[in-house]
């Protein structure tokens, strides 16, 4: 990390000999003063006055020993960080979670993967609500390795692995005020005249063919596109009468909206996004759930 000059430096500026040096590092003194030059021929300006009762620091070698000993331990303290990070993608699973990326699967997964796969870990972390799509990339891989929830199709392909665990249907969520809030089911017929809140454009194939269906056949029912979803997403639609194209697995997230299945076709997957290149511990952990799912297939409500 650091030029291995500072450490003969080092020693030299605290013995105040060459030959004590070389002592000290196990190497003859010819080759410490070698060092020594190098580095002054580096720096451009002498590092040390030399007399036959030893060597002393000048003004301008007593400012780089100063930064020196900073400079070594931060190289070390970055090797040992970046070790131990070497040392936990062998092992740990780094998960994401947030209001949308919520471990709904994962726990009952791992569960069932532990005697497969007992060397490894989990571990929980934040993710920040809000965040570009470029940044939720990026983020997979350096920041966690592993989030579940709902695949973006057009917006994710080609840039994260993904491994589905089942579908989640287009469902309808509402305020308890709404005129809508009573029934069982609903069928894009029931939403005429409505003003719809869903993701932009662009996010998913599956919502893209909804939202040209409604334009096709509904020129009534008014869209607001909305650049993500949030708890203020959820408090609007509480707030205001809109109706919230969701998912089913998002209902234990807005409780004070209630969720009515849409009777229609359009489904989105769902399951668990990774970098491309996954760390060692990522790849053995997924590589044991797609084993996993040749016999068993979780559930999660709203799942299919």
């Amino acid at each position: 990390m650091y030029n291995h000059q500072l450490d003969a430096f080092l020693q030299v500026a605290d013995l105040g000999s060459f030959s004590k040096a070389a002592e000290a590092m196990y190497i003859s003194a010819p080759a410490v003063i070698q060092q020594i030059n190098l580095l002054e021929a580096r720096c451009g300006f002498k590092l040390f006055l030399r007399s036959h009762h030893g060597v002393t620091l000048t003004p301008a070698g007593q400012s780089v020993y100063q930064d020196a000993r900073s400079i070594v331990r931060l190289s070390q303290n970055a090797l040992e960080k970046a070790r131990q990070l070497a040392e936990a993608s062998e092992y740990t699973v780094r998960v994401g979670t947030s209001l949308l990326f919520r471990c709904r699967l994962l726990p009952d997964l791992w569960a069932r993967i532990h005697e497969a796969c007992p060397e490894l870990k989990m571990e929980i972390l934040p993710m920040p609500e809000k965040t570009s799509r470029m940044a939720g990339i990026l983020a997979l891989g350096a920041d966690y390795d592993i989030r579940e929830g709902i695949y973006s199709s057009s917006s994710l392909a080609g840039h994260v692995g993904f491994l589905e665990l089942g579908k989640s249907p287009v469902c309808c969520a509402v305020s308890k005020g709404h005129r809508l809030a009573r029934e069982r089911a609903l069928t894009l017929d029931d939403l005429n005249g409505e003003y719809l809140v869903m993701p932009i454009e662009g996010a998913s194939h599956e919502l893209d063919a909804f939202r040209r269906e409604l334009r096709e056949k509904y020129p009534t029912i008014q869209i607001i596109d909305s650049p993500y979803y949030g708890a203020d997403t959820f408090t609007m639609c509480e707030v205001e009468p809109y109706v919230l194209i969701t998912q089913p697995v998002y209902s234990d997230i807005h409780s004070n909206l209630i969720t009515i299945p849409l009777k229609t076709g359009y489904a989105l997957p769902y399951g668990l996004m990774y970098a491309s290149a996954p760390t060692p511990a990522t790849g053995k952990f997924i590589a044991a759930v797609e084993a996993l799912l040749k016999h068993y297939h979780p559930a999660a409500p709203g799942l299919i």
